[in-house]
Order: structure tokens, then sequence, then C-alpha cells
């Protein structure tokens, strides 16, 4: 059994794993490797890793052959990390148990920690796919190095799917006919308000929905309504994408908005997710993780050849 009291040889043993192709599959699994990262994968073993090397730090990730589901989802949790994690430099089981969000693919559950000698960290998720599980799990060199590539994990657990589903590979580069189509994005938020004695005295919330709609030369048409304490905006706008480095760029009529491309992968759906970061938030993990805005294109919405962009869909309130 694949242990991470051994996570240390894996390092030991890099010259054995080859360099990733993005879409790899472990049996009825498949899965999009990180981009760079190393990949390793042994005939007759349940599971495959993927492993990245900086400057004397480590994160490897692992997914592992589906295993039957109980139905108790946190039940399933508990047996896994004792049959995958507990050793000698793990003792107990991490609490609270978390629900898996912000990712593309399966729920599930998911938590961590860190090795007793403090030199290790790890996080298990697992993904419930129906009457199975996957367990990923990431063990890194420190809740450093956790931290500085959860976003990366985020995306890795979204591409994982189970068979007759197959996984696509994550788009961490983009060209402008791959935005062509409709894109929708929202956010709603409520605010509730309280006295110094701990009453109620008010609330209030605000939402909004947005709407790009993209043709394959790059033409736009943009669509905008929200709410907020009971005002209303509206927006509306035309112009053209264009690509500068790491950016997106809509240039309109009216003003500009650029954003940071981060990635851009499919949906269990089959829709398509692009994960923009507006261009005033330096990209790290906790920026992309917390700001990250996610604009959806339904499949349907995906045109082979669309010359000319569409109107928005309407969303006036």
């Amino acid at each position: 059994m694949f242990r991470f009291r051994l996570a240390f040889l894996l390092i030991l043993c890099l010259s054995a794993f080859t360099a990733s192709a993005q879409v790899q599959t472990l049996g009825d699994v498949s899965f999009s490797a990180p981009e760079g990262w190393n990949y390793e994968q042994k005939p007759g073993e349940d599971h495959a890793t993927m492993i990245s090397v900086s400057n004397q730090q480590f994160c490897a990730f692992v997914v592992y052959a589906p295993r039957p589901s109980s139905g108790d989802a946190d039940a399933d949790f508990r047996s896994a990390w004792t049959q995958l994690v507990l050793g000698s430099n793990y003792s107990g089981m991490p609490n609270p148990i978390y629900d898996i969000r912000n990712s593309v693919g399966y729920p599930g559950k998911q938590t961590g920690d860190t090795s007793i000698d403090r030199k290790t960290h790890t996080w298990m998720c697992l993904l419930e796919t129906g009457q199975s599980y996957i367990p990923v799990v990431e063990v890194s060199s420190g809740r450093t190095m956790f931290d500085a590539l959860q976003h990366v994990l985020v995306a890795f657990i979204g591409s994982v799917r189970l068979a007759p589903l197959k996984a696509e590979a994550i788009k961490t580069s983009i060209a402008v006919a791959d935005l062509a189509g409709s894109w929708r994005s929202g956010a709603a938020t409520t605010t509730d308000y309280v006295n110094g004695a701990g009453q109620h005295t008010g609330s209030s919330s605000s939402f909004y929905g947005a709407t790009y709609t993209i043709a394959s030369d790059g033409r736009y048409s943009y669509q905008m309504s929200g709410k907020s304490n009971g005002s209303t905006v509206r927006e509306k706008e035309e112009g053209v994408v264009e690509l500068s480095g790491d950016l997106v760029v809509f240039k309109g009529t009216s003003h500009t908005a650029r954003y940071h491309f981060i990635n851009c992968q499919q949906a269990l759906d089959g829709s398509t997710v692009l994960t923009l970061l507006d261009e005033g938030n330096q990209p790290s993990a906790s920026t992309i993780l917390n700001y990250g805005q996610m604009w959806t294109r339904p499949a349907e919405s995906a045109p082979k050849e669309n010359k000319k962009a569409a109107s928005g869909a309407d969303l006036s309130l």
C-alpha cells in the first residue's frame, strides 16, 4: 500500500519520472496532469503520481483507482484517510471534513493535516462519482508549499473523470478563437446587521448577471444587469477582445476591462469554464481562489464557425 511516510522517496526517484502529457488514464479514471509536472504510473499499481520540485521544495498529487462507496461520504473519507495516509508520521483523523468547493468536477469531501515532524503537509480530496469515489491525495514539503499550489489542486480535481466520461486537458494558454460563444457570470451577496444587543436590525443584498457574447474574430457584445440595495444597474457594451501577455483585454466603446487569464477547463455537464482575475489583483493562489471570476459557456454555445457576434442574452430585471 502506498503510504506518505515514503513521500521523500519521490524526490530520490525523480529521474525515473517522465514529463507529463496533459491527459492521462488510470483504468477507468482519466485526468489532466498539471503542465510541467513529472508523471509516473507503474504497471499493476492502483495509483498515479504527479510531482513538482522547486528549490528543495516539492508537491505531489496522487490519484487512485475508484473504490466502492458506502453511501456515507464522511465514513468513506475516514476509511480512505486511514488506509492511505495514517502511518508513523500521521496520527488521528483531522477535523473538520469540508465540502469540496470551487471545482468544476465531482462533489466530495476534503481535509488535511501537517505531519508530526512538521516536514510534510497532506491534503486529501474524495471525489464522489455515485456508486464509487476517487481519492486524490496531495503531499507537499510543508503548508507554505500547499498554500502556494492550492489553486492547481482545485483545477486538477476538477479535471478528474470516471468512464464513460473522459477528461479534457486544462488550457493554460488561449487564442481569441477559443473564446467564441456566449459566456455568463453572476454573483449574489446578503449582509445582515445586528445592534450591540445582538438584535437583527436589517439586511442588504446585491446581485448581478453578465454575458459576453464573442465571435471567433474577437468582436463582442456585453450586457450586465444588477441590483444593490434596491437600485438597478444596467450596462451594455460592444468592442473587440485582444490578448496581451497573460491578459484578456476587452476594448469597448466606452471603457476597457483587463483580466489575467488563469485557465480554461470543461465542467461535468460539458460546459466550458473560463477563470479570469481582474488585472488589479496579482495572480497568486489566494487571489485566484478568493477573487477569480468563473465565466461559463454552455456546450451548445460553443459555435464551430461564428463570424459575427450575436446580441447578448437579455438580463433585464
